[in-house]
């Protein structure tokens, strides 16, 4: 009989990654230049699928008995950093791999967090990691730097990561913080631009620019919204929308701001240029928000000058992870429930790449916290349903199996109230 279940669940968990994950293709990474020439992993080729399979036939490969690790944190950004110091605290251990590709990259100085206001980014980060690395040297792990994870695959209890330099981990848990890419529009001057005197958030960068300039750029709708955002910081807006304004612009932006009309021109004395932006022309030197002056070139009439641009930018996911896990998307992100979990159990998306409609430095370390959470009490939970069929064994004799199929019913209940523990002392 326990033969026969056993069988049965081999069965059952290789054909349940079938409708996810198993194919995945792969592409060869290119070697660090700051390292050696990597060896390619034999296990992923250039377009080939990845038959999870070909690699795992055996139960105990599929359910491990042993974990590398307690979660793996894929991300090196505040919100990875966040997931990794929270489980330390609570002594789970964790492998953090880091691209080292931040949305932030070309952002001179982080704004508008308690602590940190003025901070550089890259500053913020090695400080956090100073820290984690000081406090929890037994809990928090490393990857190598700029060590890409290639391939997810989900397991019975747990995931097994590789990356790009033929690692291979397996882990209870994954957290992916893997965040998310503006895409700019091709237009010249803007990728120069962008986070230094370009931007897209008023509370992130719009202080720098109280009483100066500033032209926003998008769809006029979104525009009102952004230039009203601004006019306790300047009332020198001027509005581009792109070109000219047409029937279903103006119903839109009255749908959205009735008596648009009346009160941006006429009250707020805010120009609208029916123009499309060509170039953008750094007219200034320096390279302090305070240096920040840019001419712009329009499709037709004259350039205007400006100290800042703000415009609405469309986003991809930085990763391709979500693809090979075939996870469930809400638009660009990848859609998660209240506590970060995404489409398949065990795995959390934070930060930028999730669907929680939040995208700033206080949420990524927010998210990160509940996922941190959510992925240690889960793991509590199963580490307990895991003991109960041998204890009671012990203590009532039986049949093992019979005791398994018992405790299912025990696990809504039973992970409220680790939860309501974990609460309680100060989780």
């Amino acid at each position: 009989m326990v033969l026969l279940r056993t069988s049965f669940r081999l069965v059952t968990l290789l054909a349940l990654p079938l409708a996810s994950s198993l194919f995945i293709p792969q592409q060869t990474l290119a070697a660090d230049s700051e390292t050696d020439s990597l060896n390619t992993d034999p296990t992923f080729h250039d377009d080939a699928d990845f038959n999870v399979t070909d690699y795992y036939t055996s139960s105990d490969e599929w359910n491990p008995t042993k974990w590398d690790y307690d979660v793996v944190i894929v991300g090196g950004g505040p919100a990875g950093l966040a997931a990794s110091m929270s489980l330390s605290r609570v002594a789970r251990t964790s492998l953090l791999y880091d691209s080292q590709e931040y949305r932030n990259e070309q952002t001179r100085y982080m704004h508008d967090v308690l602590g940190q206001d003025g901070q550089v980014p890259l500053k913020f980060r090695s400080a956090v990691r100073q820290q984690i690395e000081e406090h929890y040297p037994n809990y928090s792990f490393w990857a190598t730097r700029k060590t890409k994870v290639t391939a997810i695959v989900p397991l019975a209890k747990g995931f097994r990561v590789y990356d790009d330099r033929n690692g291979i981990v397996t882990a209870k848990r994954v957290i992916l913080a893997t965040g998310i890419t503006d895409v700019l529009p091709n237009k010249q001057g803007f990728a120069e631009a962008f986070g230094r005197g370009m931007f897209w958030c008023p509370w992130c960068d719009g202080h720098d620019y109280k009483d100066r300039k500033m032209v926003v750029y998008g769809k006029l709708a979104s525009a009102i919204g952004t230039a009203l955002n601004m006019r306790k910081l300047t009332t020198d807006i001027t509005i581009v929308t792109g070109g000219p304004l047409t029937k279903e612009d103006k119903d839109a932006a009255e749908a959205r701001w009735p008596g648009w009309e009346a009160v941006v021109k006429n009250n707020y004395k805010i120009p609208i240029r029916e123009n499309d932006i060509v170039r953008v022309e750094r007219t200034n030197t320096g390279m302090e928000p305070r240096d920040d002056e840019y001419r712009v070139h329009f499709n037709a009439g004259g350039p205007l000058v400006t100290n800042g641009i703000i415009i609405h930018v469309g986003t991809r996911q930085t990763s391709t992870l979500h693809q090979q896990l075939r996870l469930e998307m809400a638009g660009n992100s990848v859609k998660v429930k209240d506590n970060m979990e995404s489409s398949i159990g065990g795995l959390y998306v934070v930060g930028d790449a999730n669907s929680d409609g939040s995208t700033n430095a206080y949420h990524a370390m927010w998210s990160a916290k509940r996922a941190a959470v959510t992925a240690h009490v889960s793991m509590s939970k199963q580490e307990y349903l895991d003991e109960v069929p041998a204890a009671m064994v012990a203590a009532a004799g039986g049949d093992e199996e019979f005791y398994r199929d018992q405790i299912e019913a025990l696990e809504f209940q039973l992970g409220d109230d680790i939860e309501h523990m974990y609460k309680a002392l100060g989780g």
